[in-house]
């Protein structure tokens, strides 16, 4: 699963440049684009952040990516 992806998706359908959805969440520019790209995984902390600023709960963000972007075997 690609939780990476499944963020970046939900930011553009919910209208969040990358700039709009790091000056609500204070997480940093790099740090957004390090998820985005799959580069590293957000920390719980981090998924309530953005799932607060994106009206989700991060159960919801991970079933997203589960069902759009499933592990690869």
């Amino acid at each position: 699963m690609d939780v990476g992806k499944a963020i970046r998706d939900l930011r553009l359908k919910a209208g969040y440049s990358q700039d709009k959805l790091v000056a609500q969440t204070g997480i940093s520019r790099s740090q957004l684009y390090f998820i985005e790209s799959g580069r590293c995984v957000p920390r719980i902390e981090t998924l309530e952040k953005i799932g607060n600023i994106l009206q989700m709960k991060v159960s919801d963000i991970i079933m997203y990516a589960e069902k759009n972007y499933p592990t690869e075997v």
